[in-house]
């Protein structure tokens, strides 16, 4: 009942904060609060983070019995006695590294898309466009974020702290705001630079795959952010139905497969 009541919170909160920053600087002034599939995004809001938390606990416990062969004590011992910033500032690096490959492989592998093609599908982005994904999704990208944070013996102070850090800066990139932040390009991914890799523009696709860190794409030649221009068109080029349950289903049909 806590977590619930937590989540009401939660959502009222981030509702009120974000409304009033989307109204007051908004990118797309056309946009309603209500805009087309907003329910959908309330129910991922809500619904998703139980099934989220519980396939994860699963998927994590099964991994941590598999790799304890990779566990070295004197390795997470050196990390677990650096300082708690350089510890969480090490954690960002790495989970931006693998996150990279794992996001590019979700648009890569047909498999992999017809789950993540679920969080595309938003024709309209704001700040609860990031809650539109699916479980499964996001089961697989806790997991690849586990992995290197487990065997190199990060503490669990850091993983919630960046699990909290990272699920704060993604509403934020998502989010329906016209700033452009010049002076973070190449730093930090902002919601200019987001946005391209949620636009359905043909020169824009499978660009920007960075989590927090634009230097990844800029290494793997995945960066694309046009000088004066903001993307304008968003969704994917797949019909992705709108209701969340056949959301849910969607990447389990036959012809998805």
């Amino acid at each position: 009942m806590d977590r619930v009541v937590g989540q009401v919170v939660g959502f009222v909160v981030l509702l009120a904060v974000f409304t009033t920053l989307e109204r007051a600087f908004a990118l797309h002034k056309e946009q309603s609060v209500f805009r087309k599939g907003w329910r959908t995004d309330v129910a991922h809001f809500f619904l998703n983070r139980f099934l989220i938390d519980a396939g994860s606990f699963v998927v994590v416990v099964i991994l941590a019995i598999l790799l304890r062969w990779a566990v070295n004590g004197e390795l997470q011992n050196f990390v677990a006695g650096q300082p708690w910033i350089v510890q969480f500032l090490e954690a960002v690096l790495i989970v931006n590294v693998v996150g990279y490959f794992a996001h590019r492989l979700s648009h890569t592998i047909p498999f992999l898309w017809k789950f993540h093609a679920i969080h595309h599908s938003s024709e309209n982005l704001d700040w609860l466009a990031a809650a539109r994904v699916h479980p499964v999704d996001q089961i697989i990208s806790r997991a690849m974020m586990f992995v290197p944070l487990y065997v190199l013996g990060f503490s669990k102070e850091v993983f919630g702290a960046y699990v909290f850090f990272a699920l704060l800066h993604a509403i934020f990139i998502h989010s329906n705001v016209r700033f452009r932040f010049k002076f973070l390009r190449g730093i930090i991914t902002t919601p200019e630079y987001h946005r391209w890799h949620h636009s359905n523009h043909p020169e824009a696709r499978n660009k920007n795959f960075a989590g927090e860190l634009p230097l990844i794409d800029k290494i793997f030649g995945t960066y694309y952010l046009p000088e004066d221009n903001n993307a304008k068109k968003y969704g994917t080029d797949e019909p992705v139905p709108q209701g969340y349950f056949s959301q849910m289903k969607y990447p389990f049909r036959k012809t998805a497969i």
